[in-house]
């Protein structure tokens, strides 16, 4: 009995295990589409002070330009909406540098620019030159943080990565167990 036991458990390991690499290899599509604006912000170093800064300038960057892209519905309106908007961002950088005693060099463009790739949610969005709003903070040798600035999509993975407080009034919480998840999917059950 046990041997069974153990036999199925593994079976099913190996199902989940294979679904999993499946659904990732389907999923490598890249759902940004063509007509897209990114923004791009690269931390001076690895260090801790400089990744919080570079949190910081993103959100201060999205507080200022998301507000004037989430209503447009065009690209084109989009673009001349950023690039109209440019010193505005630059304004933005230089408020978190100084709001937190920083003297350091940024740089602050819009054009196209190169990307590595990123896996989000199970996708890949791969390595290429985007048009995007590029800023580097200093020496622009830390990890780097990008979104899609238009359609915008930066809320998203701003709470995504975390720096979004949290609450239990903002969210319901809700418990699953994988493997049980994974059988209902396999057997095409529906919540």
């Amino acid at each position: 009995m046990r041997r069974g036991i153990t036999i199925l458990i593994f079976f099913f390991a190996v199902l989940i295990s294979i679904q999993d690499k499946m659904n990732f290899v389907q999923s490598n599509s890249n759902d940004i589409p063509q007509e897209a604006i990114r923004l791009r912000i690269l931390a001076n170093s690895n260090e801790e002070i400089d990744q919080e800064i570079k949190n910081k300038v993103r959100d201060e960057v999205i507080n200022v330009i998301y507000p004037l892209v989430e209503k447009t519905e065009d690209y084109n309106e989009a673009r001349t909406v950023v690039f109209e908007n440019l010193e505005l961002i630059k304004k933005a950088v230089e408020k978190v540098l100084e709001e937190n005693n920083l003297e350091e060099d940024y740089y602050v463009n819009y054009g196209v620019t190169n990307f590595p790739d990123k896996i989000y949610a199970d996708k890949l969005y791969p390595a290429g030159k985007y048009e995007a709003v590029y800023i580097v903070l200093g020496d622009g040798q830390g990890d780097n943080w990008w979104c899609v600035l238009f359609p915008p999509l930066c809320l998203l993975d701003v709470a995504v990565d975390g720096d979004v407080e949290v609450t239990e009034e903002n969210y319901e919480i809700e418990y699953k167990f994988l493997i049980v998840e994974k059988i209902k999917k396999l057997f095409g059950y529906k919540n």
